[in-house]
């Protein structure tokens, strides 16, 4: 079973902002948790008894 939910890291843009240390945005990168998806997918194992 397959569940998708808003990546942590870039909170669903697919992006990071990489910025100074005055707050201003010097280039932006894909972000590397989700690989620019904005989303992550959880896996859930299934158990079944046979």
């Amino acid at each position: 079973m397959k569940k998708q939910t808003n990546c942590y890291h870039c909170e669903g843009k697919g992006y990071i902002e990489i910025r100074d240390c005055s707050g201003e945005v010097q280039r932006e990168e894909t972000c590397v948790f989700c690989e620019g998806r904005g989303h992550m997918i959880e896996q859930k194992e299934v158990k079944t008894n046979h």
